[in-house]
């Protein structure tokens, strides 16, 4: 496995470093990441496009040889000069399915490079734009977009585009055979595209609200299946089934509207397109009684005419998959817009980090209301702080704009004496750790998640456990570190989850720790180990910013922040703090865990 992932790892640097998608390259164009990536595949299109062309004259060897069997051998009865243009039919045949066969080979490998050029950059965007705007924008459709163009692009759909400019050709040689071949191939042709046309058009409606209520369905069938405890538990099963039946049969009679619609254009067509080849034959007849085309040319016309539309017909059938690709292709340029790639910054030496709010107002996406009203306070570099309030407070919004997972609304935040937006991802993994509320486990094992997912050495993943006190937990796990952790971390409790988190935060030697309601499903012996981890912490001057709701943590920092409805009431010394706010919920922690008695 870490081959693999060793592998891909060197395999996306490379294609970065020599793509146009790299910020460094001169042709890079962070408008237009999408376009970068087709032109980084032009070669190959191109390439694809030369094969095209050759399958489409080398089609004209069974009609060639269809006239000469007419002219040369019936009349002659030469079996040497049939024997002679059958090894030619077959070796131009043969040659036209290898090219074939290349090309779409080509436009397979022309897939894969536009998804080893972008898939890292719609997934860094995916977690950009979800931490941004929250839970709207937590799925990845901006993947399945860019699989959904990838596949249309490896697919028989794209050969239309490739075999289309060389339907001119066939209908031109229908003239040179008797202009009024050509003409009715041109109808034919014209024909069939305005089926093609009619049928896209009556039928997008429906395609795009079945669309639309398919996602709705999946997107509700996915938060249920989530949270199956409590809909087992409360007993919402049906009423949960009423309401997902409701997209369930809207996405249902869409689609069956769009599919009979399609099911008799597709019947339409096939019928105008034997329709025509019939009538070719038939006028290829009239015109051979009249002496004004050869025998041979009724069934090398028929030939023509049907090289000719076979483009058409493909383009019916494949039609709403190309047009959904284009949308798709619009789709994922426009997340990559919205969440540009980053731009390389240098990385000053910190010896300690400091944070400064100024003047910080915030608004989460969708709400009207501010979360966070210009707060205004400085955490120095090794101070250990705690901000406190009820629920609903702010608290989390400041822990998300310190670690850099939201940007303010308004005012400046600094980190170290950068302002938080001009932190990469890479300074912030040496430098920050930090433990939500929700601990956010991944699939893979427990030293996968401790380690970040990163390439590391046991003995690194180790020290971060026991700097966390959770060494010994892990050890008693079933297999150790190598324990497998489903999504969520489903299959650990609630406290193994939360110090498992703690030890990921604490991973690297942190200068800068963020930890958000640690304690929420810690036992006493788990608050014990929190406690001593945040000594150990504090001794080798990390700065910590404490969020609590249950306080008891609070009693290990030196200065508290007090939120209410997202306005800074309090900042100074534990001690002073709650000598001032004298709540029953304040007294309750206002003790030394030690002695027991008022701090």
């Amino acid at each position: 496995m870490k081959r693999l992932i060793e592998r891909a790892r060197a395999a996306s640097s490379r294609a970065r470093a020599s793509s146009v998608l790299d910020p460094a390259h001169p042709d890079y164009d962070p408008r237009d990441e999408f376009a970068a990536a087709l032109r980084n595949t032009k070669g190959m299109l191109w390439t694809a496009a030369a094969f095209s062309g050759a399958v489409n004259l080398l089609y004209l060897a069974s009609p060639i040889y269809l006239i000469q069997i007419y002219n040369r051998v019936i009349p002659t009865g030469s079996m040497a000069t049939l024997a002679a243009l059958t090894v030619a039919l077959i070796g131009a045949l043969a040659t036209m399915a290898v090219l074939d066969a290349c090309r779409a080979r080509i436009l397979i490998r022309a897939a894969a490079r536009i998804d080893r050029l972008l898939s890292n950059r719609v997934f860094q965007s995916i977690i950009d734009l979800s931490a941004r705007h929250g839970a709207p924008a937590r799925n990845a459709r901006a993947l399945r977009d860019l699989d959904e163009f990838r596949s249309a692009l490896a697919g028989h759909g794209a050969q239309f585009f490739f075999d289309m400019p060389w339907m001119p050709l066939f209908i031109l040689i229908l003239f040179l055979i008797h202009w009024t071949m050509g003409l009715l191939g041109l109808v034919a042709a014209v024909t069939l595209l305005a089926l093609a046309f009619f049928n896209d058009q009556r039928t997008r409606a429906s395609a795009k609200s079945a669309t639309e209520a398919a996602a709705r369905s999946y997107q509700f069938t996915d938060s249920v299946a989530r949270y199956a405890d409590p809909v087992h538990a409360m007993g919402m099963d049906n009423a949960l089934a009423d309401r997902w039946q409701v997209d369930r049969s809207a996405m249902m009679r869409e689609q069956g509207h769009a599919s009979d619609r399609h099911a008799g254009f597709t019947a339409a067509i096939r019928f105008t397109r034997l329709m025509f080849q019939g009538l070719m034959l038939g006028l290829g007849g009239y015109l051979a009684v009249k002496h004004s085309v050869l025998p041979a040319s009724i069934f090398a016309a028929n030939m023509m005419l049907g090289r000719a539309l076979a483009p058409m017909e493909v383009a019916v059938s494949g039609w709403r998959q190309i047009r959904a690709a284009l949308s798709a292709g619009k789709r994922v340029q426009k997340i990559l817009n919205d969440a540009p790639a980053p731009k390389q910054r240098v990385e000053p030496p910190f010896e300690g980090i400091d944070v400064t709010l100024a003047d910080i107002s915030f608004v989460p996406t969708g709400s009207k209301r501010p979360a966070l009203r210009q707060i205004d306070f400085t955490i120095q570099a090794g101070e250990a702080i705690g901000i406190v309030g009820p629920s609903g407070a702010g608290k989390t919004s400041i822990a998300r704009l310190i670690v850099g997972a939201r940007l303010p609304s308004a005012g400046k935040l600094s980190i170290g004496g950068l302002e938080s937006r001009h932190w990469s991802r890479e300074m912030l993994a040496r430098n920050i750790g930090y433990l939500p509320q929700n601990v956010g486990l991944f699939p893979g094992t427990v030293r996968d998640n401790i380690c970040r997912f990163a390439d590391c050495d046991d003995e690194t993943v180790i020290t971060a456990a026991k700097r966390a006190n959770v060494h010994e937990m892990i050890l008693n796990l079933p297999e150790g570190y190598e324990t497998r952790v489903d999504e969520g971390g489903s299959g650990l409790s609630g406290g193994q989850r939360q110090r498992i988190g703690l030890a990921r935060a604490m991973f690297g030697e942190p200068k800068l720790l963020v930890l958000d309601e640690p304690n929420a499903h810690l036992d006493a012996d788990g608050e014990e180990a929190l406690a001593r981890a945040l000594q150990e912490l504090k001794a080798a001057g990390a700065t910590i910013v404490l969020i609590a709701h249950r306080l008891n943590p609070v009693a290990h920092v030196d200065r508290v922040v007090v939120l209410n409805r997202g306005v800074l009431q309090l900042d100074g010394p534990r001690q002073r703090v709650f000598r001032q706010v004298r709540t029953e919920l304040v007294e309750s922690i206002a003790r030394d865990p030690v002695e027991g008695k008022a701090a």
